[in-house]
């Protein structure tokens, strides 16, 4: 079986496939299949480029190249914005990562990008129209929408996570998928969660519990599945807090979702909290927030749909 990996603009996907590579998968990118191409019909990249602006075969070329390699490869990775589509019999991994991360990655040179930004702000509005125009092409041309999650088997946030510790989450749950297949399964960063309660209302006896039986599993992700609160573009815990804290103190980087609720009846259950709070949770895990509800009263998303999913 082989694995298509696709995601957020600026999501990592060429970083994390070369941490497959080094498990020995091959990679295959939309890139190299264009360049096949080109060579096979005497042109230049360049020059395939202008003309698959004209012609549309040329997608189509590449599509059935992509479908064909799927069916002559096993244990390979394609790295392609539509290879979840394309290609046959394969583990359908989605990279997220929050669109303001995504801007600092591309205007900090991480994320290769052609575009020239003057800020972080600005590349973020970038990103976005590019994402939208991106979704309406993908949709006219193929009728899919690019952004539903439900198209996946992992989504994966790549938000605060190495391209190592991603790829060794995507190699863990493509062995589960091959012993037995399973729905879209989402697993969030458990540093981009956020306590709804106050910290004294933390149970410490149950965190100390969990932290001793986080410490003695060797995975990067919890254990259990976790359920969440949106509220203003931040993810809140609905309850689990003992053990989400714990799991960060003990090198946890991954948590399945179960469910996000968006009404304002779960809304309203969201405590505001105060700097000390904030610090006292950080300080239990051992960690500390690049960004928080105190400081920025709106987060971006990740321009991904999750509605059909988490309904």
């Amino acid at each position: 079986m082989n694995i298509t990996i696709t995601g957020n603009l600026g999501s990592g996907k060429s970083s994390v496939c070369k941490e497959l590579q080094k498990s020995g998968f091959t990679i295959i990118s939309a890139g190299d299949i264009f360049r096949q191409i080109a060579e096979e019909k005497g042109m230049t990249v360049i020059e395939l480029n202008e003309a698959a602006k004209k012609d549309r075969s040329i997608d189509d070329m590449i599509d059935n190249r992509s479908t064909q390699l799927g069916k002559e490869m096993d244990h390979t990775v394609f790295d392609s914005r539509l290879a979840w589509h394309f290609v046959e019999d394969s583990f359908k991994v989605f990279l997220l990562v929050d669109t303001q991360e995504a801007a600092r990655r591309v205007f900090d040179g991480v994320s290769r990008n052609a575009e020239r930004y003057r800020n972080i702000e600005e590349a973020r509005a970038g990103l976005e129209e590019r994402a939208m125009l991106e979704k309406e092409r993908f949709h006219k041309l193929y009728g899919l929408d690019y952004y539903d999650v439900c198209n996946y088997d992992l989504v994966i946030e790549s938000t605060y996570a190495t391209p190592e510790q991603i790829a060794k989450e995507i190699q863990r749950n493509f062995e589960l998928y091959q012993a037995q297949m399973f729905s879209t399964k989402v697993e969030f960063n458990l540093k981009c969660l956020f306590p709804s309660v106050e910290y004294e209302k933390m149970d410490a006896d149950q965190f100390a519990h969990e932290l001793e039986k986080a410490k003695q599993d060797q995975t990067i992700c919890a254990d259990d599945s976790l359920c969440l609160i949106e509220k203003n573009g931040y993810h809140y815990l609905r309850k689990d807090h003992p053990l989400v804290f714990a799991a960060i103190a003990a090198g946890k980087i991954f948590a399945e979702i179960k469910d996000i609720q968006r009404d304002e009846q779960a809304q309203n259950t969201v405590q505001q909290l105060s700097e000390e709070d904030i610090a006292c949770y950080e300080q239990a895990g051992q960690f500390q927030y690049q960004s928080s509800p105190l400081q920025r009263s709106k987060k971006t998303g990740y321009m991904a749909d999750f509605s059909k999913l988490f309904c």
